[in-house]
């Protein structure tokens, strides 16, 4: 028996491009056979969507009528056509070129679908429902729309069946409540994919349970009027929704990967930074360390080599003399002789201070510093006695005080004030800036 074509062209659906492209899953659809099916693109329209091409015509239709054009205008058509397992897509464009000659219908895009059928588990191609879907351009080139009667409808389906070889089909209100049914059942099955989507889906418990509340009262709707064609386009907007949802959804949670990713890495990064500045605070400890273990080893060397810089006289009391800081943050030096009760406060720098607590000044180097000119008068002191001139220099032989010697010149006359007396040393600093060969050269006056 030969098979039987007809062509019935209705308003688009929101989502008849997700559709006829095949842009989302169908319980209906046999992903293996997808790759069979054909497009077309009239080149008048090629790269242009179905809204884009909507807004030309209203821009159009404006300039024409003086007025914006209704919502509800249907400016955009669509047609399901059946065709044979042979038909090719060169047999629909010429159908596509006949309706436009015949009745001033714009072919926009052909679709043809070889991968829809009842049974998936067994794709036989005598039970596949062949057919191609034709999108039109259902206007004047003026933006009006083209107005045809029962007479064109009627010859619409004879030359859909001349184009296409294939016997016409019967016209009659069964076989259209028919088609109007089958509908219904699709409507049907995409509120089951639907429900199988929202199952899916990454969504809130609380946000599944609205839609499925929502398809719910479409179910029932349909049931009660199931020739509205209205709640089928409602699920056709629900199910592009919940697609969207579950777009973003998913967009967002590569971002969130992405940020993970991003994080992980920082982290990795941080903690090999850290790693390395234990290293290197543990390398810089040990430095120091090894720096202070060389700087009191060189101090210890330099009080071997220069005894005198760093060595005392033995009345000086070392063990009693301290360094302090009052309350006002003045720094001092307390000093006292060996068998004396009194106390001398000198005042010292901070520097000083410091250097004497971390151990880079002696407590010998600071006694001299500041207690020098009482020091000096107590061996000058000494000196003034001819009978214990002899002790006074043993005892500061090989000091810090080494230099006193020249005072133990048998001619030397003591006075008030030791720095005028003219066989006095020019100056005592100097000696002491000298170092143990240049001591030894100066000779004794």
């Amino acid at each position: 028996m030969a098979k039987k074509t007809c062509i019935h062209f209705d308003p688009i659906k929101p989502g008849c491009e997700i559709h006829n492209w095949r842009l989302k899953e169908l319980d209906y659809v046999i992903n293996e056979l997808t790759p069979n099916n054909e497009h077309w693109v009239d080149p008048r329209y090629a790269g242009k969507t179905l809204s884009d091409i909507r807004k030309e015509i209203a821009e159009r239709y404006k300039a024409t009528v003086g007025q914006k054009m209704q919502a509800k205008a249907a400016p955009i058509r669509e047609a399901a056509v059946v065709i044979k397992p042979d038909t090719t897509m060169a047999d629909l464009q010429l159908l596509a070129k006949q309706l436009e000659k015949e009745f001033g219908i714009k072919c926009i895009q052909i679709h043809i679908h070889r991968d829809e059928g009842f049974n998936k588990t067994n794709p036989d191609p005598s039970k596949l429902n062949l057919h191609a879907h034709f999108v039109a351009d259902w206007t004047h080139d003026d933006g009006t729309s083209l107005r045809l009667g029962r007479p064109d409808t009627s010859r619409m389906q004879t030359v859909a069946a001349e184009c296409l070889k294939m016997e016409r089909g019967s016209s009659s209100n069964v076989k259209h409540l028919n088609a109007i049914q089958y509908k219904e059942k699709k409507a049907l099955e995409n509120i089951s994919s639907l429900r199988s989507l929202v199952r899916k889906s990454f969504l809130s418990k609380d946000a599944k349970n609205a839609l499925y509340k929502k398809i719910d009262q479409l179910v029932e709707d349909l049931k009660a009027d199931p020739l509205n064609i209205e709640l089928q386009q409602q699920v056709e907007q629900l199910t592009e929704k919940v697609l969207q949802l579950q777009a973003d959804i998913e967009r967002r949670k590569q971002l969130h990967e992405q940020d993970q990713k991003v994080i992980s890495a920082l982290r990795d990064e941080n903690k090999l930074l850290r790693n390395n500045n234990k290293q290197s605070a543990a390398l810089n400890e040990k430095a120091h360390k090894e720096i202070d273990s060389l700087r009191k080893e060189n101090m210890d060397l330099k009080r071997k080599a220069y005894p005198e810089r760093y060595v005392l006289p033995s009345f000086i009391d070392v063990e009693a003399t301290h360094a302090y800081k009052d309350k006002q943050g003045q720094c001092h030096i307390m000093m006292k002789f060996t068998g004396g009760s009194k106390e001398y406060k000198e005042k010292m720098s901070n520097e000083d201070f410091v250097a004497f607590k971390n151990g880079s000044l002696t407590k010998e180097e600071v006694i001299a510093k500041y207690h020098k000119p009482r020091i000096e008068a107590y061996i000058r002191k000494e000196f003034s006695r001819p009978d214990k001139r002899s002790a006074a220099i043993s005892l500061i032989e090989k000091t810090i005080f080494s230099y006193m010697k020249l005072y133990s010149s048998s001619t030397f006359v003591p006075s008030s004030n030791g720095d005028n007396n003219p066989r006095k040393r020019g100056n005592y600093d100097d000696i002491d800036d000298m170092n143990e060969e240049e001591r030894k050269g100066r000779s004794y006056r």
